[in-house]
């Protein structure tokens, strides 16, 4: 087991825009008819929560993180508030997991991908999660990525060769200081199961694209091209795009003629994925392709995958406690 926190987008990614010459570097791409992809979407849940962290009751902890903070952000001249409370992302990701990993099916690689650090910045989360996960699963963190930290946890557990790989995509909507610009508006955590052959069921990732230094003059065009690629405009294909591409959507729908789901702004790292899921949950038993984008306007990552969906399709849903509200759909695709 390791702990990788904090892997900058540089280290994973194609070079940024080269301003020698002005061109984007090429992106990376892979999909199922060239043998680059063999992952399918097993189940996915999803969970917001509300109040802060349970580990915030206990006075010696949470004045530790609030001394922690302050150090931190004491060379930018920010004031913490100890009256700020946060979320867990253990707490949040360790509820998801009990949801939907069960004891009999190991995960092999557990990913973390968030944004905005929670309430407990100096825990090593991910390999705390490894420990409350079936199969202690070989685990890190993604971030500084921001709304493309997903699609590279899609990346990299289509590239390994673990069988089982769990991709968790946290956010928590309260910091202790002003951090000058807008943080996510509710505390949500999507989770991912994915396997890595058609033996594991569910619906079949075909292809997963991810574009750097693409500028916001550029995105429309790009993604337009990259959806009509990916099938948009064909009658069982539906697209489901991020709050960063909320912008360009009528002009994808003008181009590729299928029906969009935009997600709603304000949860930059989960509301694609929650879209997708509500999607999902639409639509139960329907087949077809379903392509899910996002943009990162600050970042200039353009990230899309394609999806595609089987018959039957079931759901479930699940209520959590007083402190939550849950939703759990399980994909299962007969072939």
């Amino acid at each position: 087991m390791s702990a990788i926190c904090c892997a900058r987008a540089t280290a994973t990614w194609s070079r940024r825009w080269a301003p020698a010459t002005g061109r984007r570097s090429p992106p990376w791409c892979s999909s199922t008819d060239r043998g680059g992809i063999l992952l399918h979407l097993i189940r996915a849940a999803r969970r917001e929560f509300t109040g802060p962290a349970e580990l915030l009751d206990d006075p010696v902890l949470r004045s530790r993180a609030g001394e922690y903070l302050t150090d931190l952000t004491r060379p930018y001249g920010l004031r913490v508030d100890p009256a700020a409370q946060g979320q867990s992302y253990g707490e949040m990701a360790a509820e998801l997991i009990r949801t939907l990993v069960p004891d009999d099916e190991p995960v092999d690689l557990l990913m973390l991908a968030f944004a905005v650090h929670d309430a407990l910045p100096g825990r090593a989360t991910a390999t705390y999660l490894s420990h409350v996960c079936p199969g202690t699963p070989m685990s890190f963190a993604l971030c500084d990525q921001g709304s493309a930290a997903a699609f590279t946890g899609l990346r990299i557990a289509a590239a390994s060769a673990y069988r089982r790989a769990l991709l968790l995509v946290v956010e928590q909507a309260v910091l202790p200081y002003d951090p000058g610009v807008a943080v996510p508006q509710r505390h949500r955590a999507v989770a991912l199961l994915l396997g890595g052959g058609p033996a594991d069921g569910g619906a079949r990732v075909t292809a997963l694209r991810q574009h750097a230094g693409v500028g916001p003059d550029d995105v429309a065009g790009l993604a337009a091209a990259e959806l009509r690629g990916l099938g948009a405009g064909q009658p069982d294909v539906a697209v489901v795009l991020g709050a960063g591409l909320a912008r360009v959507a009528t002009a994808v729908v003008a181009s590729t003629g299928s029906p969009v789901t935009v997600a709603p702004p304000g949860q930059p790292s989960t509301g694609v994925w929650w879209a997708l899921l509500d999607w999902l949950d639409d639509g139960p038993g329907r087949a077809g392709t379903v392509v899910v984008a996002d943009y990162d306007a600050e970042r200039r990552y353009l990230c899309l995958v394609a999806i595609v969906t089987g018959h039957p399709h079931e759901t479930c849903d699940r209520r959590g406690d007083a402190r939550s509200s849950t939703t759990s759909t399980n994909i299962r695709v007969c072939r």
